[in-house]
């Protein structure tokens, strides 16, 4: 009896010390609306991606990156790779 007790108040005081999930401090809103800090975040999360591309905040300046660029792409004319024209 007292083995099953001690076992279960190790397995409780484990429970009782995991780490609570990250939350992020910015949506993919507020990096898309927010020029600055979105570079800013996403400058320093590429710079040390072994600890921080997993964070909730990395992940979504990079997608807010992500999508901004893509509009700024899609927007910025032909860049002249005519296939009818040949030499």
């Amino acid at each position: 009896m007292k083995i099953n007790t001690l076992a279960v108040a190790l397995i409780l005081s484990a429970a009782g010390c995991t780490r609570e999930a990250d939350v992020a401090h910015h949506t993919v809103e507020d990096y898309r609306a927010n020029r600055t800090l979105r570079q800013e975040t996403f400058k320093k999360c590429a710079n040390d991606p072994g600890t921080l591309s997993k964070t909730p905040d990395c992940i979504n300046a990079q997608e807010a990156e992500r999508l901004e660029s893509y509009g700024s792409l899609r927007n910025s004319g032909p860049i002249g790779l005519d296939s009818k024209k040949r030499p």
